[in-house]
């Protein structure tokens, strides 16, 4: 987000102009007189050109109503939105954790599974493609070349495993938190529900990300990517109506959880919504593999990392209170069975 802002803030800016820049780029470098026309009367002043066209489809950034993304998420679907098929922009805002990107190929399209928080893809071909292409919306230059490099991304993360528990795991509590997890947490997440949407009324969990896309974006999204010459199953030509039920695998190093990263531990996710933490720092790489998850509170984490406050609109903590009411020991052995997934 900041990096978005400081694009467009550099273009509006006066001194982006040939004269300053290049009085910068040659203290730098020594191009020839060739490289330096270039630079000065076509990369420059087309550069400035570009962006300044596209400040209207970054003012969502800029909304002092909006908190800030912080480190590890962004506002995914509003991105497609605006750029790939130029929408004006809207009151939605839906920010969204960075997802794993390991072991893709557990994702089955043909059992239902959908791809992405809200489930509005169909599988991870489909996701890389639109990651590529959603930011600007441009066609690939050479069609052939770029779906050359999706196809060795894909293989790659279909059989990338998910990383392994760094730390010590005791086998017994892990065994014994095993029969907790079957008990309380496999009917969604190990089971043929893994991967398929929950409703929004079952979940519970904040709403934003939802409301940011729908069936008609969908549909035009699909058209431009086909316009471009480019065959994927697509997006989800369908309403949005809840948030996928995740695969576990490598759970530990996913913290922050839920959608929008709003809860910091899975310690956390046993706790009643209310007693969650309202504000902690996302981005301090040190974990805690007592409440396993990383570091979000203290002064390292706060000079490290970017506040997110869960009463601001998008970063809701509420929902998902399964397993709250379990008692203080079969949620310990429960946070270590989830180690070693």
């Amino acid at each position: 987000e900041a990096f978005f802002r400081f694009l467009v803030d550099c273009a509006k800016d006066p001194r982006f102009n040939a004269d300053t820049l290049m009085a910068e780029i040659n203290l730098a470098a020594d191009l020839d007189f060739i490289d330096r026309m270039a630079y000065r009367y076509l990369i420059i002043p087309i550069t400035k050109k570009r962006l300044t066209e596209r400040e209207g489809q970054f003012q969502w950034i800029y909304r002092h109503d909006f908190p800030e993304w912080g480190r590890g998420r962004d506002d995914a679907m509003n991105l497609t939105k605006y750029f790939m098929i130029r929408w004006p922009m809207d009151d939605s805002f839906g920010p969204t954790d960075m997802p794993s990107i390991w072991n893709l190929q557990k994702y089955q399209p043909e059992q239902g599974h959908r791809m992405n928080f809200a489930g509005d893809s169909h599988d991870p071909y489909s996701v890389v493609i639109d990651s590529a292409l959603g930011l600007m919306g441009a066609e690939p230059k050479n069609r052939n070349d770029f779906l050359g490099h999706i196809d060795w991304l894909v293989d790659y993360l279909k059989t990338k495993p998910a990383p392994k528990y760094p730390f010590p795991i005791d086998a017994g509590r892990a065994t014994r938190g095993k029969a907790v997890f079957d008990a309380h947490c496999a009917a969604c997440h190990a089971s043929a529900r893994t991967g398929t949407i929950v409703p929004l009324s079952e979940i519970g969990t904040d709403r934003g990300r939802i409301d940011t896309w729908g069936k008609q974006a969908a549909i035009e999204a699909n058209q431009v990517v086909s316009d471009m010459g480019i065959q994927r199953k697509g997006l989800v030509e369908a309403p949005l109506t809840g948030y996928v039920a995740q695969f576990l695998d490598g759970i530990w190093l996913r913290a922050p959880y839920l959608h929008n990263g709003s809860v910091p531990t899975l310690a956390d996710l046993l706790t009643p919504p209310a007693q969650r933490p309202q504000v902690f720092w996302r981005g301090y790489d040190v974990y805690d593999p007592v409440r396993v998850g990383f570091v979000v509170q203290g002064p390292a984490a706060e000079r490290a990392g970017t506040p997110l406050d869960t009463r601001l609109r998008g970063n809701g903590n509420q929902g998902h209170d399964f397993g709250t009411t379990l008692s203080a020991p079969d949620k310990a052995v429960l946070l270590e069975y989830l180690k070693t997934l």
